[in-house]
């Protein structure tokens, strides 16, 4: 399988939230596609995409907050999988947040998908003793 890992663009929000239902990590109460093409503006190189064959088939979301890196949103499409599209994703989002200066990137990853349990597992990321704290927001009504 070819694929290509580039910045996702503004008009691709609607596929991407689509990605992420279909591999069931979203939608969220941020996932929206007015969120998303914010994202795409105010860091361009840290929200990626793979694209095989013009269509969206993997995502993967960098944060920096000048202090640490995050990475949010790893995606792979289902007939997609077991090809080494989500460590390329992996290996490209760290690459760009070591370059900002990241000494450490902390990886939000649900731990309900055996698959993405798996796969973190597989690569140099340690599991974190430390329980988090979210607080979430909802639209006032």
């Amino acid at each position: 399988m070819h694929f290509e890992i580039r910045e996702a663009r503004a008009d691709e929000a609607e596929a991407l939230l689509q990605l992420w239902k279909l591999t069931g990590s979203g939608p969220s109460i941020t996932d929206t596609p007015e969120h998303l093409r914010m994202l795409t503006e105010q860091a361009p190189d840290l929200f990626l995409v793979a694209e095989s064959e013009e269509r969206l088939v993997g995502s993967i979301l960098g944060g920096w907050d000048n202090w640490r890196g995050h990475i949010y949103r790893l995606a792979v499409h289902p007939d997609c999988r077991r090809r080494g599209l989500a460590r390329a994703l992996t290996n490209e989002i760290e690459n760009r947040l070591r370059a900002r200066g990241a000494k450490r990137i902390y990886a939000l990853a649900s731990t309900k998908q055996e698959m993405g349990v798996k796969f973190w597992e597989s690569l140099p990321y340690e599991k974190s003793k430390d329980v988090p704290y979210v607080r979430t927001f909802s639209d006032p009504d």
